[in-house]
Order: structure tokens, then sequence, then C-alpha cells
């Protein structure tokens, strides 16, 4: 038996002397700790500031330096200053697409009217119509009941749920952008997650029999084999699933924005810079319009979206594929009871939350009109076998180029999408027939109510997307700077070693290169500063500069792999269930793919479809006028 002893009071002092220092030394810690982190967040402002002054005074002084009969340096010293500040973000992209504007100029490239000219043309108001279009869908809700219409469908499975989503999201972001269609669907499938827990502590909650067999003797015990305290919730699996859920939602994003031509920026810019770059293609070889893209595009999206789902699938719901390809839900009856249990439940929330939006509003039925028309008017603008209406209308105008005997077309994608967004600003967001125009009208309905639109100028200033504009506009000054002063013609020449290599290898390179350089660097930027350089490639190696401008450019949707590669990639990275190790986990296998395929697409239908062989005359930067 122990006995107690008390302990000395010297000693007791002695300890709490020795604690009261200890503390004293672990706050001076943490002070000095926070002191320091304090110290590097504000030094970050101060090194942006450095570095920005540092290269716009080398992009201006450098130039000014060299030699006036240098204009393809004095222009690449102007490129590189915009690179610089765009790849960095030390100041906002949007300021950075100016510089060309003021630097052109300044080291005698381009005149100022020939530079600021260069940053609204006809793909500007494309893009700023289909802005509006898509503010004018979101604005009523139809993105969300077409969202939740799919989902209802596919959600059963773990597999299938991740397929739902994947395409919902793939869908919407055809017409819509990326960043605002993943912050549309992030709720929805966060809902669905918090569905999945409730209805895993409802219907796993039970008791079962387990035999045990023990010296031959069988023993019956009660085991709960999914406790009730919700330990299953928490489980490996379970994570594991709503991560790759999660994950389905900016891919789907990302990869739909490739389908069609006003999709993602990306795509506008290749149109712009091959137009202005190549002026005198033609009638029979301009094959960059709605229709065109969508025919090759969409395929290839389709197969990237379902690369996307499998590889989900396998890493994240391995099980739940197997047993979707081997047509069963489980392998036990009592298991699959429970799995069709579960599934039901989550299809009916689903369900549930899509019935809780109602009929169809006014505002949503004409959206969907409005939509539906745009796109059959896109598709059907100029056919080949057949007359489209921008043929039709072209011919009853009946006017040629002077020259050459082409017909003009009068009517181009850009005017379809700026009409019917037009349309948005004068259509009400209430039926006006309905109890409002009659003599009697219903009570507490004024006579002759004034109504709002279907789309408000307010909304637009507040959601538009004005920085992406000026960054093509900086874009499109960089192209023709490089034009005008011989830097495409003399890179070119230094890629002519690479005239003997195999165009599929080359394709390869750059669709992996620009895949890596987007993970650091805006997808609009990076476009607009190596689609110059493709087509100097495409010059020094003799290939269709369409076959390397297509593949760089879809490459340039293809970041999956870091939080800040693109908007939907920081706002799945905002919820908590996802790190950047399961980003970088999945991204990786992601991007092989994604560009073993894309290449494969350029070198197979879409070289044939566009008829990219050869090297036509007119792409020849050093001699376009025997063409």
């Amino acid at each position: 038996m122990s006995s107690y002893s008390p302990v000395p009071s010297d000693n007791l002092e002695s300890i709490r002397d020795e604690s009261s220092r200890s503390f004293k030394r672990l706050s001076s810690i943490r002070s000095r700790t926070t002191s320091n982190t304090k110290q590097v967040v504000t030094l970050i402002p101060q090194v942006k500031t450095v570095f920005t002054a540092v290269v716009l005074f080398l992009g201006v002084v450098v130039p000014l330096a060299l030699k006036r009969e240098a204009s393809e340096a004095r222009a690449a010293c102007v490129i590189l200053t915009t690179a610089l500040l765009w790849m960095t973000e030390a100041i906002p992209l949007m300021i950075t697409g100016f510089l060309p504007a003021v630097l052109f100029p300044l080291v005698g490239t381009m005149t100022t009217k020939e530079a600021c000219s260069e940053y609204f043309n006809y793909v500007s108001m494309l893009m700023m119509g289909t802005f509006f279009v898509a503010e004018g869908v979101e604005a009523c809700g139809l993105h969300r009941r077409i969202a939740l219409a799919i989902l209802s469908v596919l959600g059963r499975g773990e597999a299938l749920l991740m397929l739902g989503s994947a395409l919902c999201t793939w869908v919407l972001s055809m017409f819509m952008s990326n960043t605002a269609t993943t912050a549309m669907m992030l709720p929805i499938v966060g809902a669905i997650i918090e569905s999945l827990r409730e209805v895993t502590l409802s219907v796993d909650n039970e008791v079962t029999k387990v035999k045990f067999e023990k010296d031959g003797v069988q023993l019956s015990t009660s085991v709960d084999i999914i406790k009730a305290d919700g330990t299953k919730l928490d489980s490996k699996r379970f994570k594991w699933f709503c991560k790759g859920l999660l994950l389905s939602v900016p891919y789907g994003a990302s990869i739909g924005g490739i389908a069609t031509l006003t999709g993602t920026p990306p795509n506008l810019v290749l149109k712009s810079v091959f137009e202005k770059t190549f002026k005198e293609v033609p009638a029979e070889d301009q094959v960059i319009n709605y229709q065109t893209w969508f025919l090759f595009a969409f395929p290839l999206s389709m197969i990237l979206v379902f690369v996307a789902w499998v590889v989900l699938c396998v890493i994240y719901a391995r099980r739940s594929l197997l047993n979707l390809v081997t047509l069963r839900l489980c392998c036990d009856k009592k298991g699959r009871n429970k799995e069709i249990l579960k599934w039901n439940y989550v299809n009916k929330t689903i369900r549930k939350k899509y019935q809780e939006l109602g009929n169809m509003r006014f505002p949503e039925i004409v959206l969907l009109l409005l939509a539906a028309t745009l796109i059959l008017m896109w598709l059907f603008r100029k056919v080949s076998w057949f007359n489209g209406w921008g043929t039709v209308h072209a011919n009853w105008m009946n006017r040629t180029k002077p020259g050459t005997g082409e017909i003009v077309y009068f009517l181009e994608d850009a005017w379809v999408v700026v009409a019917i967004s037009l349309l948005l600003f004068v259509i009400p967001n209430q039926n006006p027939l309905q109890g409002r125009w009659t003599r009697t009208p219903p009570e507490g309905v004024e006579k002759f109510t004034r109504f709002d639109r279907l789309l408000t100028i307010d909304t637009v200033m507040k959601k538009t997307p004005w920085d992406v504009l000026f960054i093509l506009g900086g874009g499109y000054c960089i192209a023709e700077g490089c034009k005008i002063s011989g830097l495409s013609l003399w890179i070119g020449e230094q890629f002519s070693f690479l005239q003997d290599s195999s165009k599929v290898v080359i394709a390869l390179v750059v669709s992996a290169f620009v895949a890596v350089l987007t993970e650091f660097a805006s997808n609009t930027a990076s476009t607009t500063l190596l689609l110059p350089v493709l087509i100097s490639l495409s010059n020094a190696i003799k290939v269709h500069p369409l076959y390397l401008m297509i593949t760089g450019t879809i490459s340039a949707s293809l970041a999956f792999c870091l939080p800040s590669a693109t908007g939907p990639n920081a706002l799945v990275f905002s919820r908590k269930e996802i790190r950047v190790v399961d980003m970088i986990r999945t991204g990786v296998v992601m991007n092989i793919l994604c560009v073993l395929v894309t290449v494969g697409a350029t070198s197979s239908w879409v070289y044939s479809e566009l008829n990219l062989e050869g090297f036509p005359c007119w792409a020849d930067l050093n001699d376009t006028i025997h063409c």
C-alpha cells in the first residue's frame, strides 16, 4: 500500500517558476512568429510593386535603347513585358492587357490608332453577346432547372451521380461562363452530399445477426455492422466519393467550354488571331465559325468528359463503377436492398428540389426559346449541303467581292447573338397578357403595370466579365504587332530545324507544353501569347496553321491540377473536402489522357473534316503575293 507524501513548498515554488518561464518563452516565440507572418504578408504587395516597376522600366528602356532597324527585338521586349506581368499577375490582368496599346506606339511598332483599333472588334461583340444571353439564363434560373432535371434521371449510384454532375456542368458550360456554371452547381452537389449523410444514418442504422464459429460450435451474437453514431459517415469510402463528386464539377465545366466556339475565351482568341493574321484566306478555307467548330469539337468534348468520368470513378468510386459495368448494384441481396433504399432516397431528394421550382415560369420559357433559336441559327447559318439562312440572305443582297467574285455574307455569328441579346432588354419578365391588359384586372393588380425586362442594365454592368474583353483586346494587339514588326517571320526561322520532324510529335509537344503553362497562367493570356508563335512554327515546318493552333487552343482548357489554374478549380478548392494533393493526384492523370485524346482527335477527324492536308499558299508568311 502506497503512502502519500506532499511536495515540499520549495520544490513547488521552483516548479511554478519554471512553468512561468516556459510559458513566457512560448508566448515570446508565438509573438515573434505572428509578427514575422504579418511582415511577410505586408511585404507581398511591396514585392509586387517593385517587381512591376522593374519590369515596366526594362520594358520601356530596353526597346528604346535598341537600334531603329531592330523592330523585331523591340516588339519582343514589349511582348515579354506583357507576358511576365500576365503570368505573375503582379497587376490585374485587365490592366496588363492595356500595355500593348501603350508600349507598341512608344517603341515605334504600331501607331496609336492601329493599336487601339484592335481592342474591340467582331469577336469582342460575339463574346459580349454570349455573356448577355448567359446572364439572362442565370437571372431566370433556367440553368438550375436543367441541372436538377439531369440529376434526377442519373442520380442512382455513385458512378451515375458523378456522371450526372459532370454532364450537367458540361452542358451548361457550353453556353455559360465556366466559373458561373461551377458556382451554380456546387450548392446542388453540396445538398446531395448532405442527403447522403442523412440517408446513411436512417437506412444503415440496423442490427443484424452474424454467426461465429469457435471450436466447431456455431455461436450467434448481435453485431452492429454499421454503427448508428455516424462512424460510417466519416469512413474513407464516403470521403473519397465526396471528393470525386466535387471534382466532377470543374472538370465538366472546363471540358464543356471546348465544345462550342463561344464556350470559353481561348476559342474566340483563335478565331480572331487567325482572321487577322491571314486576311487573304479564300472563302472555302474560312472554316472557323460556330457550325464547323461545333461539328469537330463537340465529339472531342464528349469523349473528354467520358474520360474524366472514368478517371474519377476509377480513383474515387471503383466499386460502384464495377457494379455498373457488371449490371448489378451489390454482391448480396441485403447489400443490394440497402443500396436501392439509399439511392431512392437521394433521387427523391433531388426530385423534391426540382418540384420546389414549380412549373416553368414565363421568363424561363422565353429564355429557353431564345437560347434554342440562337443555337439553331448558329448551326444553320452557313451549311455546306444546302443553303443556310445566311446564304439565302447573301444571295438576296447579291453583292460580291471585287476581283474574286466571292459572295459577301452580311449576317455573321456575332449578328445573331447581338440580335437575341437586344430582345432580352425588350421582352418583359412577366407575361403581359395575363390579366393586366384586360378591362377589369384581378384584385391587387394595377392596370397597365410596368414590367422589368428579362435582362436589365444593372445586371449587365455587375455580372459581365468586362476584364476578359480587355485581355482579349491586348492579345489581338500583340498578334498584330508580331505581324507588323516581322517578329512572326523571325520566330519561324528559328524553328526551321523542325521541318523534317513528325507533325504529330510536334503537336504532342505543343499540347503538353500549353497544358502545363495554363496551370500557372490564365488560359486566355496563354493562348493569346502562344498563338502567334504557333503560326510561326507552322510556317517553319510547312503544316496547316490551324492544325497546331486548334491543338494549342483546346489544350489551354485542360487545366486540372492546381486550384489557381481556373476559376472552377478555385471554387471547388474553397470547400474543405478538397486538398491540393487530391487535385494534383487526379489532375496529372487527366492531363496526360486528355492531351493524348486531343492530339489524336486533331490528327484524325479534325484533320480530315477541316481539310488541313498540306500547306496552303495563303499561310506562307514569306510570300503571299503569288498565292
